[in-house]
């Protein structure tokens, strides 16, 4: 009967062993969901902490390769209002790799539309009016915990990044994917800072909707701010007469394989004149 009871009482140490092993699995399982929830919460809490100088100046650097291996990179001069994110970008270039134009070429005329002389490359979406601080609608989302969540977030990995453990979520949008875009966000696992993010479009309008960007952000002198966004899409744009179809090309369209908008020499200038801020420009290349 002793041994009975002695071999009784081992089987059910194991048998709670087990049971105690399965329970802890599922909470660990359970407490992933919530981790991801968690971690998407307080990065948006970071977000919305930040503050920043009413004026913010930088140096806007475009890179792009076209058709045979040729390169067009510009740099603009760029001041942003903080207060309510306005750019106000110079048309001139800083510098380019574009050549003066040359004042002895000519122009053509094909079915009244221009179609100039030149071997200098567009600029691919227009003139960049892209600001440092755009946070692609981070500071205006519901919490992941809340009741109406905009977006489903799941934790995909835990890895590093500039030598630093960061989260990678993974953003399924449970509203309007047209309007929330967002696909995936990279979280500084110590400070929940937002260090990357992958975008579905960055742009208001034009062909720059339709392809992803990553975005990265760096923090400089105590900012959270964007270093640089970029598609490695390939995009054709352009042209100086209607498609003929939709299978065919515009005629003198450029094809931009890949597009790079990074920023540099951040400085906090105390005053800038608004009027600055009233001239409106046509260009693709502003964040929305």
């Amino acid at each position: 009967m002793r041994i009975r009871a002695v071999v009784f009482a081992g089987a059910l140490a194991a048998l709670c062993a087990v049971t105690s092993a399965s329970q802890a699995s599922a909470r660990q399982a359970n407490n992933s969901l919530n981790d991801a929830a968690e971690i998407f919460d307080r990065a948006l809490a970071f977000v919305r902490a930040q503050n920043y100088p009413p004026y913010l100046t930088s140096v806007i650097t475009v890179s792009t390769q076209i058709k045979g291996g040729r390169w067009l990179v510009e740099q603009f001069s760029s001041v942003c209002r903080t207060r309510d994110d306005r750019v106000s970008t110079a048309s001139t270039p800083l510098s380019t790799t574009n050549h003066a134009n040359n004042p002895y070429g000519f122009t053509l005329k094909v079915k009244g539309l221009a179609v100039p002389d030149t071997s200098n490359i567009d600029e691919p979406l227009g003139l960049p009016e892209i600001s440092p601080i755009y946070d692609f609608g981070l500071a205006k989302l519901p919490p992941a915990t809340s009741s109406s969540p905009a977006y489903d977030v799941s934790l995909l990995e835990k890895t590093v990044l500039h030598g630093r453990d960061v989260y990678v979520l993974n953003l399924t949008p449970l509203l309007d994917a047209k309007v929330y875009r967002l696909r995936e966000m990279w979280v500084d696992a110590a400070t929940f800072a937002v260090v990357r993010l992958i975008s579905e479009g960055a742009f208001r309008s034009g062909p720059g909707t339709t392809v992803a960007w990553t975005i990265n952000y760096t923090i400089n002198h105590g900012h959270w701010l964007i270093s640089d966004e970029a598609t490695a899409a390939s995009l054709l744009l352009g042209g100086y007469a209607p498609p003929v179809n939709s299978y065919v090309a515009l005629p003198g369209a450029t094809r931009y394989d890949g597009i790079t908008y990074s920023f540099s020499n951040f400085e906090s200038p105390k005053t800038v004149s608004d009027l600055v801020f009233l001239e409106s420009r046509s260009s693709q290349a502003v964040q929305e």
